[in-house]
């Protein structure tokens, strides 16, 4: 429940860290940055939340990171190579690279010491399961085999290899995540279980080192002078501010110098003014709690769905939503292709042979029940999205019979209904903390995920995907996943949303990610 708490933080909060800077390096100027919680702790193999995330990957860096066009570039490492079967992947570290103690060398053994930490049980990474396409990873992961038998090698001081168990077409977006960063062997067991609990115990290799971090004030961050990255880092320093919510005014009054902003918001703001990035990066869908008695009933579930006409809710879309055509929304790419170009273009729907009307009876008198089910959409209160839901209502009533309370909540009580499950149907945001079809499904199915449904037939499918030696393949495994979701009524996809980036029109060089909100300040400037 805790992981999934994080997760709606995350996307009820729309991104809502506000961030800002100013400077190059010549001026001496200070990117400033908001921030809405304090992370209790920075390791890297254990970070869960945007905002340690968001720290960590502006003072580490793994093998590879994000480019301004948000595909895998090389960081710590210069080069790597890849084996014609895609199941060996070779890295050759960079010269000079040193930790932020100016003495340390950053070596191949980090690397190899920070995996094993990783898929180490006794770590309980929460993204320990992203790297299951590791030989051995699984075994290491569930206790067993040794750590040591992980498929992760440092012939020497500056080669880094991998030894996959399949291809996996994500694992260059992988390396660049939190998870994939150096962790130096001898400083960790120095720290005595103190490592990453505050900024005195982690070392950095990243282009900014934590110089200094007052408790709910302030973490300021400075250029790194052992950083020997292939870009010159221009800012001199950043600031993260925590504050206790999002307001505009900072944006507005210059207090920050760029945001996450709502589309109600950005429509206050001058184009000349701020400059705005925007990605189409959230699935709003329903989710039937499945612990209700009617909604365990798949006939239930999929008059629900079937009943769902989208074209009539259209009307009352604001212009940065679109109706949805599947779970998976436009800006995941596979390949560097857009995902849903190469699965399918059409929209994903309930497939039989009744109609919805036939479903909800059918669903009815296998339940046994004389009277029709009490069931309450809870929704945010916010955006119209309260009169569009009542459209839908009305959609239920007219072709099913069943009337469905709207109970409008604030985020902050919507967001622990759904973490608890609390809630008969839930209209929820859904957004891919990396760059893959994988990263919306798996929150969707499984133990661990907003749903808790668990299905051995999505599993397999879910195993194809990452197998499959080409984009093409993957994709349609994918599709699979999704229609299979969709068929079964666990989530019922109503349409996508645009977020936005603003800055102000003298910044640039920030880059934002559509995958957490996270913004990449080395190469800055106003």
């Amino acid at each position: 429940m805790k992981k999934r708490i994080l997760a709606l933080a995350v996307l009820f909060a729309l991104c809502l860290s506000l961030f800002s800077g100013c400077g190059d390096d010549t001026a001496g100027k200070v990117f400033r940055f908001d921030i809405f919680s304090e992370p209790s702790s920075l390791d890297p193999q254990t970070a869960s939340s945007d905002d340690q995330q968001l720290i960590l990957l502006n003072v580490m860096e793994g093998l590879m990171k994000k480019g301004a066009d948000g595909a895998p570039v090389p960081a710590a490492a210069e080069r790597y190579t890849v084996s014609k079967d895609k199941l060996t992947y070779t890295f050759t570290l960079r010269d000079d690279m040193l930790w932020s103690d100016g003495e340390t060398p950053v070596t191949a053994y980090d690397f190899l010491f920070a995996f094993r930490r990783l898929l180490d049980p006794d770590t309980h990474s929460p993204t320990a399961s992203d790297f299951l396409c590791i030989q051995g990873a699984e075994n290491v992961l569930n206790g067993t085999t040794d750590r040591r038998n992980l498929g992760v090698f440092a012939p020497d001081e500056k080669t880094v290899q991998f030894k996959l168990a399949w291809a996996n077409p994500d694992f260059l977006s992988l390396l660049t995540t939190a998870g994939a960063m150096p962790c130096n062997e001898a400083y960790f067991t120095a720290a005595r279980g103190k490592y990453g609990i505050s900024y005195q115990y982690l070392l950095y290799n990243g282009p900014f080192y934590i110089s200094s971090w007052r408790e709910k004030d302030y973490i300021h961050m400075k250029k790194n002078g052992d950083y020997h990255g292939e870009d010159a880092v221009i800012p001199s320093a950043f600031r993260l501010y925590i504050q206790s919510e999002a307001d505009l005014t900072r944006l507005t009054d210059g207090a920050v110098d760029a945001a996450a902003v709502s589309f109600s918001e950005l429509k206050t703001l001058d184009p000349e003014e701020f400059s705005t990035v925007s990605f189409s990066n959230i699935l709003w869908t329903i989710l039937p709690n499945t612990d209700h008695e009617a909604l365990a009933n798949l006939s239930m579930r999929q008059a629900l769905s079937a009943a769902v006409v989208r074209g009539d809710l259209s009307g009352y879309l604001q212009d940065n939503q679109r109706l949805a055509r599947g779970l998976v929304p436009p800006v995941i790419t596979l390949s560097g292709s857009s995902y849903r170009s190469l699965s399918d273009e059409r929209t994903i729907g309930i497939e039989t042979d009744y109609t919805p009307t036939q479903l909800y009876q059918i669903a009815l008198k296998q339940l046994q029940y004389k009277e029709d089910p009490s069931l309450t959409l809870i929704c945010p209160d916010t955006e119209g999205i309260p009169m569009m839901l009542s459209q839908l209502q009305k959609q239920w009533h007219e072709t099913l019979g069943v009337f469905v309370n709207i109970e409008p909540l604030d985020l902050p009580t919507l967001q622990s209904r759904i973490a608890a499950r609390d809630y008969d149907l839930a209209l929820c945001p859904v957004k891919a903390a990396y760059d893959s079809p994988e990263a919306i499904l798996t929150q969707l199915f499984g133990a661990g995920s907003l749903t808790g449904w668990e299905d051995s037939q999505l599993n397999l499918q879910m195993t194809q995907a990452n197998r499959s030696a080409t984009a093409a393949y993957s994709a349609a495994s994918y599709l699979s996943a999704e229609k299979s979701l969709v068929q079964s009524g666990i989530a019922i996809p109503l349409y996508y949303e645009t977020s936005y980036y603003v800055t102000a029109a003298e910044v640039s060089g920030l880059h934002f990610s559509p995958f957490g909100c996270h913004v990449f300040f080395s190469e800055g400037r106003k």
